[in-house]
């Protein structure tokens, strides 16, 4: 039985997690971040005779989920995914699996699964140039339109929810964004997509295309992994092709477990 929760379920949730937090990053942060009592979340859980079986955290359209055991109501979950319309699941891959065996086939003609990894740095392998720079609210358009475009990315937001978003978590403080440019041309761009608690997530890693195979990426992702580490953070980053992997691993980046997003292709996005 899946049930939306409140406050009172805090401390239950987060001795569920544990220290297993670095298997469940987002849900973890944004619950941190958000709590119980704010429109931007949601937080429920699933339950078989009394006993917790998955924790669900919707951010937005996307759905975070963590079970602790890989022993949840998978038919229960899906059935859920459907009737609330997310665009995104985040969870271990080993999750990510029995939920997509689930969905339904005319959910499953417009998803995607992908796997990949979760990551963590403790030392970049050398120092940036330099070259990267906080971005601007006037830069905040370009990004916006670099990672709608991306064909990874932009497959699981909305233009409109996509700019809200960025805005929101950078106005807040929740997340940090680096930009490279060419005069007033946006060409490389790198964020955290949260921090807090000494924990962050480091994301959205694009270069523009003209621009890409020149050590764009490489430079602005050392530069922010670099500014983070020397505020004591701890660094992650999640990746999901061999390219990101040897990038990654270049930089000094060690993986923590395998990982998984459900893309499910908006109509009318």
């Amino acid at each position: 039985m899946i049930n939306k929760c409140g406050k009172e379920y805090e401390t239950i949730i987060f001795s569920y997690i544990g220290q297993d937090y670095p298997e469940c990053l987002y849900l973890y942060l944004n619950l941190k971040k958000y709590g119980f009592d704010n429109t931007t979340t949601d937080v429920y859980i699933q339950r078989e005779n009394n006993v917790i079986t998955a924790v669900l955290l919707k951010y937005y359209t996307c759905l975070h989920v963590f079970s602790k055991d890989n022993d949840f109501n998978s038919a229960e979950l899906g059935i859920f995914i459907e009737q609330n319309g997310f665009s995104m699941v985040y969870c271990m891959s080993s999750t990510a699996s029995r939920i997509y065996e689930c969905l339904s086939k005319e959910t499953l003609d417009l998803a995607t699964l992908t796997t990949g990894w979760v990551a963590k740095i403790t030392k970049i392998d050398k120092q940036p140039k330099g070259i990267s720079v906080k971005a601007s609210k006037q830069d905040f358009e370009q990004i916006v339109r670099l990672i709608y475009e991306d064909e990874d990315i932009g497959k699981s937001y909305k233009y409109e929810m996509l700019a809200c978003q960025l805005e929101e978590r950078n106005s807040e403080g929740y997340a940090r964004n680096l930009v490279i440019k060419n005069g007033d041309l946006v060409i490389a761009h790198a964020c955290t997509n949260a921090e807090i608690d000494k924990i962050a997530v480091v994301a959205e890693l694009l270069v523009r295309e003209n621009f890409r195979r020149q050590g764009y990426a490489s430079e602005i992702w050392r530069d922010l992994c670099g500014q983070l580490l020397l505020e004591n953070k701890e660094v992650y980053s999640f990746y999901y092709s061999e390219e990101s992997r040897a990038l990654h691993r270049k930089i000094g980046f060690n993986e923590v477990c395998e990982w998984a997003k459900i893309v499910i292709q908006q109509k009318n996005s």
